[in-house]
């Protein structure tokens, strides 16, 4: 029994796998569950927009830190008391606690380089305006009006390659490409109206599925034509830069 005592309170167990193990391992499990959790949820409709982006993913990398921290310990202890059971449950733990800190990691880094903005346009002195989205959106979504107080100077300062398009090519011509590659781009469009020279259309973000609406403008401009953009998330303050990403790709391809 003397001996039986001595073992157990050396590894921490009576039988099988040691509880520090299984809180390492568990922990980092159920740290993923969490991050999944967070997108399939909004998409489910279970979480609103923080639950899905602020308290699962908080949740998340608290569990993960915490997982790490015994995946640390608990790696000591396996390899200095030669507890050959233990050493794979806390490695895994490890492993996915630490991606997740590191993933948590890099979108606060993301965020902290970015305004907390959410409408970027080509032409803030006159930013194309939502005609037909306007029904789309719900009543709790962000506004559409342009705050160009507040969005300029960040716009410009974090942005400066959000620019106009300035073609040689028609405006019919630069109206039909342009259409041509917001449906490349896979975004639902919305209306098309070449007359007036405006697209509007719809883009689902992957992991989330949310829903940011952009404008495409095509005007005359000497021989040629000016192509101006916006786009604006329906939920959050920021975008972490995905309007702003969206433009360019849309310029670049262009």
């Amino acid at each position: 029994k003397r001996e039986r005592g001595m073992s157990e309170g050396v590894n921490g167990q009576e039988d099988g796998m040691a509880w520090w193990a299984k809180f390492a391992m568990l922990g980092g499990i159920f740290s993923v569950v969490l991050m999944v959790f967070g997108p399939l949820g909004y998409r489910a409709g279970l979480l609103g927009v923080s639950g899905a982006v602020l308290l699962a993913p908080g949740m998340a990398v608290t569990l993960a830190a915490v997982s790490f921290l015994f995946a640390i310990v608990g790696l000591y202890l396996s390899v200095r008391r030669g507890l050959t059971a233990e050493r794979m449950p806390v490695l895994v733990g490890g492993g996915l606690s630490l991606a997740i800190v590191i993933n948590m990691a890099m979108q606060f880094g993301a965020a902290s380089a970015v305004p907390p903005i959410h409408d970027i346009t080509t032409s803030p002195e006159d930013p194309p305006l939502f005609v037909a989205v306007v029904d789309l959106r719900g009543a709790e979504d962000n506004p559409l009006e342009y705050d160009a107080e507040n969005l300029i100077e960040p716009t410009r300062s974090a942005y400066p390659f959000v620019q106009p398009i300035v073609t040689e090519l028609a405006p019919a011509a630069a109206y039909a490409k342009a259409l041509a590659l917001v449906e490349d781009f896979g975004w639902d469009v919305a209306a098309a109206s070449e007359a007036d020279g405006l697209i509007e259309a719809t883009d689902t973000t992957l992991m989330y599925g949310f829903k940011d609406d952009v404008a495409v403008r095509v005007r005359a401009e000497g021989t040629g034509s000016r192509i101006d953009l916006r786009s604006v998330s329906r939920v959050g303050q920021s975008d972490l830069g995905a309007n702003a990403t969206r433009i360019k790709a849309f310029i670049d391809r262009f």
